[in-house]
């Protein structure tokens, strides 16, 4: 698969558009982190784009610095954090929300590791195999990377919703293939794979609100009919 800066921008207002329309959905504030995941991605794919144009010198090397450091830093520090927490506030049973908690631990304590990683190191990104690369000083990477992975797929994977679960099957399924295709590219594939599927968070909202408004309707009549 080819990307370029126009890829980016172009995913980025694709999912962007998703982001609102799931944004709209969202009743309640335990909704809200991962009723905001699709947008975030957006952003974070807008973000890569000036990447892009750093890298071919059509941006100041300040944007470039700038737009490198934001985009890893979130996909490494804050993903891992944010993405168990919001499946856990989501979560309405209480077994279930349990069952997230160490992963959310999980997701703190390699969230809080990159963090200081990245912080402490220079970042650099590179254009390889029309990907970005981007290079950090990160000890124990690999143990790193499995404990990313498993913190914000787990907790998908536990949902007691169709559609959540299949959107932590799906990012599961794509960490694979994007670590054996482009393993050296992994963050920016992945990235953009789990932009891109970020649509099965909709669909959970709209079939949410779907069945909220048939179970709302079907209790005036119930009281009628009592």
């Amino acid at each position: 698969m080819c990307f370029s800066p126009e890829a980016d921008f172009t995913a980025s207002v694709l999912v962007g558009a998703v982001g609102v329309e799931t944004l709209r959905r969202v009743r309640g504030r335990r909704e809200l982190i991962v009723g905001a995941l699709p947008l975030l991605f957006a952003l974070h794919q807008f973000t890569e784009g000036f990447v892009w144009l750093g890298l071919r010198g059509e941006v100041s090397s300040g944007l470039n610095h700038t737009a490198t450091d934001i985009y890893v830093i979130y996909a490494y520090a804050v993903l891992p954090v944010i993405v168990p927490v919001g499946f856990y506030l989501i979560e309405p049973s209480s077994t279930r929300r349990r069952w997230v908690l160490p992963f959310i631990a999980l997701g703190l304590l390699v969230g809080g590791y990159m963090l200081w990683q990245v912080t402490q190191y220079p970042i650099y990104a590179e254009e390889h195999a029309s990907c970005i690369n981007y290079v950090t000083n990160t000890p124990l990477e690999t143990q790193a990377a499995v404990a990313y992975v498993i913190a914000t797929c787990a907790p998908a994977l536990l949902s007691s919703r169709r559609y959540l679960r299949w959107f932590g099957a799906v990012n599961l399924v794509g960490v694979a293939v994007a670590f054996s295709v482009r393993e050296a590219e992994f963050t920016s594939v992945w990235c953009v794979y789990a932009a891109l599927v970020s649509v099965l968070i909709l669909e959970h909202f709209r079939r949410q609100r779907r069945l909220e408004g048939r179970m709302s309707s079907a209790r005036p009549a119930a009281t009628a009919s009592g």
